[in-house]
């Protein structure tokens, strides 16, 4: 049997395995901490782009449905005047309004 060197090893029994243990931990601990952060660099880079792309991709979307929205309200109220003036819907397709100015969905209007 081969002898075990206390010295070396922080001794034996309890205070031995505590002393081995304290020693796993922190070199556990600092492979945690240098993974943490190497993941959170990583985490922040994607973050960074998933939103440099929506930002630069989706808000034109966003503003060109909001343009299209207030022109086809513009459209509407032009329609509805001219239709107050006699205008058939027939003649209005024919001056180019839109279906959905001249006749707005009627699934939008139940309740």
């Amino acid at each position: 049997m081969a002898k075990i060197d206390y010295e070396t090893t922080g001794g034996g029994g309890i205070k031995g395995f505590l002393g081995r243990a304290n020693k796993s931990f922190y070199s556990g601990g600092l492979f945690i901490k240098d993974w943490g952060l190497w993941a959170a660099k990583k985490s922040a880079r994607v973050g960074f782009v998933i939103a440099t792309t929506s930002i630069v991709v989706l808000m034109p979307l966003i503003f060109e449905l909001a343009r299209e929205g207030q022109s086809l309200e513009v459209e509407r109220a032009h329609s509805k005047d001219l239709k107050s003036q006699g205008y058939s819907e027939r003649q209005l397709q024919e001056l180019g309004f839109s279906e959905f100015a001249i006749r707005p969905p009627s699934v939008a209007l139940k309740k």
